[in-house]
């Protein structure tokens, strides 16, 4: 029997939804990996490319100080997800996975972690802190301008760049630049770039916290035989470890301008959209007055040139001794 907080762990589950893959892939991948070590509570959900990993303590001291099983993620996040109890109660017996709030009980079948992937491990090398503010706004920014096009491996990444103060986050689709600077805390060592996934910048998106003082570690680490990984330690202890983007990014910099901007306006978003509506309807009426203008000299031209043909008609009758047909102006 384990007991946890329940506040902590709906937090827990909704951060860790971010890492299931919304489409069947493989079915192990569709579980959460609940494992108890050392008298902690350790989980973990995976889309191969991205793994979140979250630790939490127990209110009270576990009966086994290690178990590995994985739990359906989709019953569970969304059973708990409007559950107000303060404490739940969690039992795990050989085939049933139960969650006891206070008369309800939800009762899962667990499995076997043994096909789940597993997390790289290696030394890790930190490479800077980030202002997990700064971070969000940079990589939802980047977010609105990496293309979508599989195709396009080069252009689905998000690059991230670290220099002494200062951290940049680069996203581009070919036709749309994002380039954001942020604060961040690089020590004395070397200007560092990387490139993220794009389902990595949108995790890490919804993982930051908002706070001045809060910051967001930075590591690199690569497993032996392998290649290198992201690893991102948020500020209130979850892990984010993502494999890293591959290609070629384009060389941004040749489409900056390279003096500095000789003026600077700053506006409110909302007054520059409410600025673009206005303007818009005036396009339009002012392309309706101008549709109906050339309208009426088309059909004032067609009536004078009827005129002239009638009076020519008339003339030509008069000057032969013809008579002259009755005629109607349409």
């Amino acid at each position: 029997m384990y007991l946890i907080e329940t506040k902590k762990l709906k937090s827990a589950l909704e951060r860790l939804w971010l890492g299931v893959p919304k489409k069947g892939v493989l079915p192990v991948l569709e579980n959460f990996r609940w494992r108890v070590v050392n008298g902690q509570l350790e989980l973990t959900a995976t889309d191969l490319d991205n793994s979140v990993l979250i630790s939490l303590p127990f209110l009270a001291r576990p009966p086994k100080d290690s178990l590995d099983v994985l739990v359906p993620a989709k019953e569970l996040y969304q059973a708990l997800k409007a559950e107000s109890t303060p404490n739940l109660t969690i039992k795990i017996n050989d085939s049933k996975f139960e969650v006891h709030a206070d008369k309800r009980v939800l009762s899962l079948s667990w499995t076997e972690p043994k096909n789940f992937p597993l997390i790289p491990e290696g030394e890790s090398r930190v490479r800077g802190r980030l202002l997990s503010s700064a971070l969000a706004m940079a990589l939802e920014k980047a977010l609105f301008c990496v293309s979508t096009e599989t195709s396009r491996y080069s252009i689905n990444d998000v690059k991230l760049e670290i220099r002494d103060s200062l951290f940049r986050v680069v996203g581009t689709d070919g036709h749309r630049l994002s380039v954001v600077e942020g604060a961040a805390k690089n020590g004395t060592g070397p200007a560092f770039e990387t490139l993220l996934l794009r389902s990595t910048a949108v995790i890490l998106s919804n993982l930051q916290v908002s706070g001045e003082c809060a910051w967001t570690q930075f590591s690199t680490c690569k497993p032996e035989d392998k290649q290198e990984y992201n690893l991102f330690i948020m500020p209130d202890g979850s892990m984010v470890i993502a494999r890293q983007g591959q290609g070629q990014f384009p060389n941004y910099e040749k489409v900056m301008p390279k003096a500095p901007l000789e003026a600077k306006v700053t506006f409110s978003r909302d007054e520059l959209l409410d600025g673009l509506g206005k303007l818009s309807a005036t396009v339009r009426k002012k392309e309706c007055i101008g549709s109906t203008a050339r309208l009426r000299a088309r059909n004032r031209g067609n009536s004078e040139r009827k005129e002239c043909t009638h009076t020519a008609l008339r003339t030509r009758c008069s000057e032969e001794g013809m008579p002259r047909r009755a005629s109607t102006n349409s």
